[in-house]
């Protein structure tokens, strides 16, 4: 029972990136496809736990229920050891500790773990669209995704940084507390409440929307399948979704408009604001710990 110091969870996280930046390429590979179809699980269990709740209670209800089952996938994550690129990004505090050579080599594995993390996240998506669940509920899961993809794909840059900053700091604090923790009880609430704040106020994970606009796209070009490929007529079906919006719904805004500055705003939120604070705020307190 109980928790460790602010400066003992520097030293654990630390320790713990080091260990998880010199895995081998074979096991990191495998271990980011996990964390990848993890968060994908996570999305998938948030779309099952809302359905329409949003529109027949109140959007505030379905936030807050929404990102409690979303926190599973982080969960599934930390318990099995996957390598989540955004939490990863705290091997920054490996790095100023100079426990790692060069900031260039975890670079090359933040790039693999961004990678993998999206192959497990687009499998995922892949085989949950042909599993023939998204169309469950008259296809309101399915037709969702696609409204949240296109939203997605037409954030403005700014926003969707500044957004991904937000969220990368709950997600690295979500993994600060269940490094903290001594005890599963108190590391699975850690992660479910700091995980539910960053989905619940809407902001902004480069791995959640690896699954979310891939599985998004499928459905796009499922359902324009069904109208002829007449956007206009799918704008309709989905209760006149804005078509710009759906037009904006393709691979080149999904990595331009969405995954590049998300994953510039979750490097700055969780090197800057979670790894880098934290190290130097405690930095004495650090120092004075036994080796």
């Amino acid at each position: 029972m109980g928790v460790l110091s602010p400066a003992e969870v520097v030293r654990a996280i630390s320790n713990a990136s080091k260990h998880k930046a010199e895995t081998s390429w074979l096991g990191t590979i495998i271990l980011a496809m996990m964390a990848g179809g993890a968060i994908a699980i996570g999305d998938i269990f948030w779309a099952n736990s809302v359905v329409k709740l949003g529109h027949n209670v109140a959007p505030g209800i379905a936030n807050f229920i929404g990102g409690f089952a979303f926190s599973v996938g982080l969960m599934l994550v930390v318990f099995f050891g996957g390598h989540l690129f955004t939490s990863s990004t705290l091997t920054a505090v490996t790095v100023a500790e100079k426990k790692i050579d060069t900031f260039r080599g975890i670079v090359s594995y933040w790039t693999l773990v961004w990678i993998f993390n999206f192959v497990g996240a687009a499998l995922t998506a892949f085989m949950y669209f042909y599993s023939g669940l998204p169309f469950k509920y008259g296809g309101w899961i399915a037709q969702h995704f696609v409204e949240i993809g296109a939203a997605k794909c037409s954030l403005p840059f700014l926003e969707a940084f500044l957004r991904a900053i937000f969220c990368n700091i709950l997600v690295c604090c979500a993994v600060w507390i269940a490094v903290a923790s001594k005890d599963g009880a108190g590391k699975i609430w850690g992660i479910a409440f700091a995980i539910a704040a960053f989905v619940g106020s809407g902001y902004e994970h480069c791995v959640a929307n690896m699954f979310i606009i891939t599985h998004a796209l499928l459905c796009k070009a499922y359902y324009l399948a069904q109208v002829g490929g007449d956007i206009n007529a799918l704008s309709e079906l989905l209760h006149h979704f804005p078509v710009a919006k759906l037009a904006n719904l393709d691979i080149k805004h999904f990595l331009l408009n969405n995954e590049l500055p998300v994953t510039l705003g979750n490097i700055v939120g969780g090197v800057l604001f979670v790894g880098i604070a934290g190290l130097l705020g405690h930095k004495e307190d650090v120092e004075k710990l036994p080796n």
